[in-house]
């Protein structure tokens, strides 16, 4: 039995040994007036309280420019950040091997070589320029914009590197880059980019799997599916989104902040459009979100907010609709089925116009 077990152990050791990288880094910035000491992270980070907060792996050290080497061990290559007082770099490839940085390419983003994984990220981003060249040619063409052409164009680049690297940090990247950004594809092609990686290797990545939640969200929060009601408390007084949604009436819903300056830019426009359809069978909604109460109390006193409000939605309440941003304005139907998301401005009063046209 003691034989069996020593081996083992042996070769649990020899498998954990193999699959380890020992990672070396080096180089300089570009900058010589810069010396600075810079916190190495993970990009990847863990998730603490719903947020993100990222690994530390060790401190940078960069005189008159130059990176003083350092050497480590991961079970994995890595994709890592760099931070201190005058300086932030971005995306190092930490492989097997040395990865020597040469400057950066916009004062974060680095100039790097020296492992095949950073090989692979410089092809990828040659690819990814030579890709945006031909949008700055088709923008500057003065020729009709196929629009629809050029974001296939750039989703069949996505497709092509998540494809070749669906279990790396450059997948990873790319994956969470293009997912994030619902205002060019919908949050449903976002989930399919972000499974389109190896499952053990998405679990390692709370960013993705943080996104793909906000996505889950967006898609079962879409138009067309019915609210999902919300519970929160504010002076010892329950407060539901089914106090004012799924009652007979139209719900213009405002998830805002104090502190956000779009939100209160958006407001008179709410203001006006309440006063013009309340007695159409219309009730605008704010939703103080992400806010201390009592500076919600102060803005709406400041902005003369006439409308109901519900106070003291935090990040759990919004996560259920998968808000990552704010103002995000939505409407619901007298049942409580969602209309529309992401409303702004003009296209508030065009959606309304078509509702309430007599």
């Amino acid at each position: 039995m003691k034989k069996i077990i020593t081996t083992l152990l042996f070769v649990f050791l020899t498998v954990t040994i193999q699959g380890q990288i020992n990672y070396r880094l080096e180089g300089n910035i570009g900058r010589p007036e810069i010396t600075d000491t810079l916190i190495l992270k993970e990009e990847r980070g863990e998730i603490v309280d719903g947020f993100i907060a990222t690994g530390v792996l060790d401190t940078l050290y960069i005189v008159k420019g130059e990176i003083q080497p350092i050497e480590g061990r991961l079970s994995e290559p890595m994709m890592a950040r760099a931070k201190g007082k005058q300086i932030l770099l971005l995306h190092i490839i930490l492989d097997n091997g040395t990865t020597k940085i040469d400057g950066t390419i916009d004062g974060s983003i680095v100039r790097q070589s020296g492992t095949p994984l950073v090989d692979a990220m410089n092809q990828m981003e040659e690819e990814h320029q030579l890709l945006m060249n031909e949008f700055r040619r088709a923008f500057s063409s003065g020729e009709p914009i196929d629009t629809m052409g050029l974001i296939a164009l750039e989703d069949s680049f996505v497709v092509s590197v998540i494809s070749a690297h669906p279990s790396d940090p450059i997948g990873s990247l790319v994956a969470n880059d293009y997912a994030s950004d619902v205002s060019a594809l919908s949050p449903r092609r976002g989930l399919e980019l972000i499974n389109m990686l190896v499952p053990s290797w998405v679990e390692k990545e709370p960013r993705l799997q943080m996104l793909r939640r906000d996505l889950q969200a967006k898609v079962s929060t879409g138009e067309g599916m019915k609210f999902i009601d919300i519970v929160t408390e504010y002076n010892g007084k329950q407060q539901r989104l089914s106090d004012y949604v799924g009652r007979g009436k139209y719900v213009l819903a405002d998830f805002w902040a104090s502190w956000c300056l779009p939100c209160r830019r958006e407001i008179p426009n709410l203001i006006a459009i309440y006063n013009k359809y309340k007695d159409k069978g219309l009730v605008v909604l704010g939703i103080a979100t992400w806010d201390d109460p009592i500076k919600t109390m102060k803005a709406i006193k400041e902005e003369n907010i006439p409308y109901p409000s519900i106070i003291n939605f935090k990040k759990t309440d919004t996560d259920v609709y998968g808000i990552s941003g704010i103002p995000q304005i939505m409407l619901f139907s007298p049942d409580g089925t969602i209309l529309a998301r992401d409303l702004r401005g003009e296209d508030i009063e065009q959606k309304l116009a078509e509702i309430f046209a007599e």
